[in-house]
């Protein structure tokens, strides 16, 4: 059997403005590839019939074509005249899609207008495909051997229909061929230094497997994936290249699967019963705010202090107000004094903390804007390391939270 090519059609003018993130794409080809399938391509178009019809007649090279959105009750809502002008056909009274919306209008207490009632107008042409989660209509058309199918934009929706009509009706017309993909996740590394360490490995990888890489603040995430006939071939050639790769850049890998690194500090710390504490200056909280997002997190994390002024320093942690005025508060002394003050105040096995310049004012020829210092207090003593991460302050924060956990990570292992 011949592998099915599917394609997105993405409806709606708020996409293309920015005012709404298409996430139905992402998630589309995440559950196709999990599937056996693959999303061969995927189009944002806005809500106009031009845009659309000639975004259909684009797809036309595909075996399944995946609409989303452009189907609510409102006047911009212009798929489905559109589509019964490329299908031939015209809108006709559906009773099915209208008790649909009825009854959902009854279990949620609220008066049924006329508007509404226009949900159930559907093209006579087309297959109804009941839509438990809402209002709009799924809808499956056929134009010479291509299939369409018609989903809400609310994702939703889009989601619930997707799972519990649309793929099993894909799975049993079409020929799915075995997925996998493993995760390896990285840091202390960047994007191009990484590709030239596993250069020769990348070069002699099997042509059904393909490396991606995935870079975001601080870290890299490389996707190994293919796709093989051979289930049990696929599996077992990820497992050996994947060790092969381990041994490659062992020093920078702190997980093997799609995790952030707040994670494994986490699941460390669990299982060497141990404790940390932080106090965050240029960071504001953020570190602590991605740990308490983890459930338990309770149990290895004492608190933090947002030390963001000297004299908060001072007052809280104990850093001595002269160390600031000699050593300047981004500085290693301050930053050592205030993992030492909370690993103290807080009762903790270990103490972290961050001191530096978000900007975007505030640098100097010293110390310009992006400088973080960072430093990690424990029994054994204080480690710390400045860091430049660059001059936009979102970046800096966030890539600063990250060395921070790579930094308390590498102690956790020794």
């Amino acid at each position: 059997m011949k592998e099915i090519v599917i394609k997105n059609i993405s409806i709606g003018d708020e996409l293309l403005i920015g005012q709404v993130i298409n996430t139905n794409a992402a998630w589309l080809g995440e559950h196709l590839s999990a599937s056996g399938f693959q999303l061969d391509s995927s189009l944002t178009i806005g809500d106009s019939e031009k845009a659309i019809l000639d975004a259909f007649n684009a797809c036309m090279d595909a075996d399944l074509v995946l609409v989303t959105g452009g189907l609510g009750p409102t006047a911009d809502d212009i798929t489905k005249p559109t589509v019964c002008k490329f299908f031939d056909t015209e809108l006709g009274f559906c009773q099915e899609a209208y008790d649909n919306v009825v009854a959902l209008f009854k279990r949620r207490g609220f008066q049924m207008s006329e508007r509404n009632r226009g949900q159930a107008m559907l093209p006579k042409a087309c297959e109804y495909i009941p839509n438990t989660y809402g209002t709009a209509p799924c809808m499956w058309l056929e134009k010479k051997g291509v299939a369409f199918a018609f989903m809400p934009g609310v994702p939703f929706e889009m989601k619930g229909i997707f799972t519990d009509e649309l793929l099993p009706r894909i799975k049993q017309r079409f020929h799915a061929v075995p997925y996998e993909k493993r995760v390896i996740m990285t840091t202390g590394i960047g994007e191009s230094f990484l590709a030239d360490k596993i250069k020769d490995w990348e070069e002699a990888l099997p042509d059904f497997l393909s490396l991606a890489y995935l870079p975001q603040h601080g870290m890299v995430r490389l996707r190994l994936s293919g796709r093989h006939e051979d289930a049990g071939l696929l599996h077992a050639t990820l497992d050996d290249q994947v060790e092969k790769l381990t041994r490659l850049i062992s020093e920078y890998i702190f997980a093997m699967q799609d995790q952030p690194i707040e994670r494994t500090v986490f699941d460390l710390l669990i299982n060497k019963e141990k404790t940390f504490a932080l106090a965050e200056s240029c960071t504001g909280g953020n570190i602590a705010h991605v740990i308490t997002l983890i459930p338990g997190s309770s149990k290895v994390f004492k608190g933090a202090a947002v030390t963001y002024a000297n004299a908060t320093k001072t007052k809280v942690l104990g850093v001595p107000s002269e160390m600031i005025e000699k050593c300047g508060v981004v500085s290693q002394d301050v930053v050592e004094s205030m993992a030492t003050g909370v690993r103290s105040l807080m009762d903790a096995d270990y103490g972290v903390a961050t001191t530096g310049i978000a900007g975007p004012s505030g640098g100097t020829d010293e110390n310009p804007v992006g400088t973080v210092w960072i430093g990690v207090a424990s029994a054994s003593g204080v480690v710390s390391k400045c860091f430049n991460f660059g001059k936009d302050r979102e970046n800096i924060i966030n890539r600063a939270t990250i060395a921070a956990y790579e930094m308390l990570r590498q102690e956790l292992i020794g």
